[in-house]
């Protein structure tokens, strides 16, 4: 335990010293909140009728899509730059070289990124509660318990996506490509996949479904389109995620590329 503590601290401080990196996920987790509330007030300034105030139940619901994202791409970099670095650096041969367990080397990654990631996270999250409730306008807010389902989605969706971009690039070698193949799968791939019908129940593997089953007001049966045989003879296409289901295949993710990235530093040569 004496030496795992110091070989935390040094992958978070490695993490740290790239400012580019800090920056960009600051930008990315607080920007996307304050841009987005920022142009929804501006709307409702403008036709109030129209636009209702960026706050309250509604801007609380109409954030997380955005949110959401950012957030995950946030920890995707980060997991990603934790993952290649010691390798693109050229330091994992003098690593390998103090006689410290490789398995050991690849794990501690994992707390020192996650303190990083997370107070990024939860500065994103108090920013978007302080503007539901100053900018809700007299409608009505989100409860306590709303305010600590959505907590969790976050965090467990940081995590995931942080877990997922670590052990990818430490399988890869390479951060460039982990980023790549991650963001392509969170913005476009993934929620192909989930409208595909064909693939019925079989959805719920994916990790966008199982982490939107987590999100406030979701339920077991979630539609996630809508199949039409004829035009205007349209049914909701849905699947049935209990959250027990949605936390094991978020789980059975993180320990498929957390034991894939350990692996890798494990066998590859120094």
């Amino acid at each position: 335990m004496n030496r795992v503590i110091p070989m935390i601290n040094a992958e978070w401080l490695k993490l740290r010293k790239r400012r580019g990196l800090t920056w960009l996920s600051l930008l990315l987790i607080a920007g996307s909140v304050l841009l987005t509330n920022g142009i929804l007030t501006l709307y409702h300034l403008s036709d109030s009728a129209k636009y209702g105030p960026a706050g309250g139940v509604g801007g609380f619901s109409n954030s997380q899509t955005l949110f959401g994202i950012a957030a995950a791409l946030a920890a995707i970099l980060i997991g990603a730059t934790a993952g290649a670095q010691d390798v693109e650096s050229g330091v994992f041969r003098s690593l390998a070289a103090t006689g410290q367990s490789r398995v050991r080397l690849a794990l501690v990654r994992i707390p020192g990124g996650l303190l990083q990631l997370i107070p990024m996270l939860l500065l994103g999250y108090g920013l978007e509660v302080a503007a539901v409730f100053l900018l809700a306008g007299g409608t009505p807010t989100p409860s306590a318990t709303d305010l600590l389902v959505e907590l969790g989605w976050l965090l467990t969706l940081g995590v995931l996506n942080f877990t997922v971009g670590l052990g990818l690039a430490a399988l890869l070698r390479s951060r460039a490509f982990a980023v790549g193949i991650l963001v392509a799968w969170e913005l476009a791939g993934s929620r192909v996949i989930d409208r595909l019908s064909d693939f019925g129940n079989w959805r719920v593997l994916s990790s966008t479904v199982a982490t939107d089953r987590l999100l406030p007001g979701a339920s077991n049966a979630m539609t996630l389109g809508r199949e039409c045989t004829a035009p205007g003879a349209c049914t909701p296409d849905i699947v049935t995620v209990s959250i027990a289901a949605a936390l094991l295949v978020i789980l059975g993710w993180i320990v498929v590329f957390t034991i894939a990235g350990v692996w890798r530093t494990a066998t590859q040569e120094a």
